[in-house]
């Protein structure tokens, strides 16, 4: 959702306030007369009349492939708003109808100060569905990012922060923005704040609705701007929260280095990065760049979901002055929150108490003479090698989503094979009886 800035003299310097799923969005003060520029008349005319008195509609502010945002006035507040609306040419597509109400529903339910507040929905008579949202005076991050090229380290980590925070706000819903990109950044003039918007695309991961209604999206539909994409969601693979912080990464690189992590010279090259190629260091880009912002785009951009950090993670480290996120001999709260995330203390004490169980079973066959002591020997020297793969596993597997194995895992699983059967071979062999 494109929330305008502050309409300038010139028309050609006006926001694009759209809601498009386009990486450029298309500005209608500028473009030339067209066929569909009467039935914007009509809709600006309907808007006009049917939000009145309430709200004084001033102007068109911009035009995308999926809606048109209007200037207004709230009367009764004495404040501006703007107000998006179904593009008149969608009136028919009951797809493009429902992801525009998606989007209503998706910001409605966060309540967050780095996302764009949604006020009032409704429908005009000629059943278009608008929302009236906050407005917010100032200029998209990509529009900032062209003007004045690469931000200041304590900027860049800033408006990083309050990104992720708006994330985490999100994902706590359920829901996934799927479009994180410069463009969808709003940056507040005067204050600086840095306010998510267009959750136009936006993803339900957790809901009681029905497939049909869930699921907006086709099968392996690629849907938002390719070169924000997450390799999942360029394999046509589920996005999970954790697409929406490889893309946060993406735009942490161009917004401390001016560039991306790629060096690629076409769409396909780009697109083939992202699933298969490391991404250079942003040190190397950007020389005297801050480690721990090195580090903690770089942990964003791991090819696997699993591997990268959760929004929450990333917006307290971004928030810590600099110099305080190098972790000491003792755990960092960070450290903590990967343990919960990978929910370690429920796999152990679950596995603990299986352990416990199979030790008690065996130990009462064994004292009523119907199994050998030998079998609670080899029971208890599996427990004790099966304790370390658990562990292993539940830190490279116990999040949710798909996670593939690490080249250390296969050299630790077998060694501990190894040590079982050994020793199993040992005691079977020397104990007596």
């Amino acid at each position: 959702m494109d929330t305008p800035r502050d309409p300038p003299a010139s028309p050609d310097e006006d926001v694009n306030g759209n809601g498009s799923t386009d990486p450029e969005s298309v500005d209608a003060s500028a473009a030339p007369p067209s066929e569909g520029d009467d039935a914007e008349e009509q809709l600006e005319k309907l808007l006009k009349q049917e939000l009145a008195p309430d709200l004084e509609v001033l102007r068109r502010l911009g035009e995308g492939s999926m809606a048109t945002v209007y200037l207004a006035r709230e009367e009764s507040l004495k404040r501006l708003v703007a107000v998006k609306v179904l593009s008149p040419k969608l009136a028919k597509d009951e797809r493009a109808r429902r992801r525009f109400e998606r989007e209503t529903q998706a910001v409605a339910a966060i309540s967050h100060p780095s996302i764009v507040a949604v006020y009032r929905v409704g429908r005009l008579s000629n059943d278009l569905p608008y929302f009236v949202m906050q407005y917010v005076k100032g200029t998209t991050l990509a529009e900032r990012l062209r003007a004045k090229g690469p931000l200041a380290g304590d900027e860049a980590r800033s408006i990083l922060s309050e990104v992720a925070s708006a994330l985490a706000a999100a994902h706590d819903k359920g829901i996934v923005h799927r479009d994180v990109r410069a463009g969808n950044v709003l940056y507040e003039e005067g204050s600086g704040r840095a306010l998510l918007a267009d959750f136009g695309i936006a993803a339900v991961l957790v809901s009681g609705e029905s497939s049909a209604e869930s699921r907006l999206t086709r099968t392996g539909e690629l849907i938002g701007d390719p070169s924000y994409m997450s390799p999942e969601q360029l394999r046509g693979e589920d996005v999970t929260e954790r697409s929406d912080l490889y893309a946060l990464g993406l735009m942490g690189y161009e917004m401390a280095a001016g560039r991306g992590p790629y060096e690629v010279k076409s769409k396909r090259e780009a697109v083939m990065a992202h699933i298969k190629q490391e991404p250079s260091k942003l040190s190397e880009l950007r020389p005297g760049v801050e480690p721990q912002l090195e580090d903690v785009l770089l942990r964003c951009l791991a090819k696997e979901p699993g591997h990268r950090p959760s929004a929450a993670d990333v917006a307290e480290q971004l928030k810590a002055p600099t110099g305080e996120m190098a972790v000491g001999p003792q755990p960092s709260p960070n450290f903590l929150r990967r343990i919960t995330e990978r929910r370690i203390p429920q796999i152990i004490i679950g596995y603990l108490v299986a352990a416990w169980l199979a030790l008690q079973v065996v130990g009462f066959f064994v004292e009523h003479e119907m199994m050998s002591g030998v079998a609670l020997r080899l029971v208890l020297v599996l427990v004790a090698t099966a304790l370390p793969a658990v562990v292993m596993g539940a830190w490279f597997h116990g999040r949710r989503g798909r996670q593939k194995f690490e080249p250390i895992e296969y050299w630790v699983f077998g060694a501990l094979g190894v040590i079982w059967l050994v020793t199993s071979v040992v005691i079977l062999f020397t104990w007596p009886g």
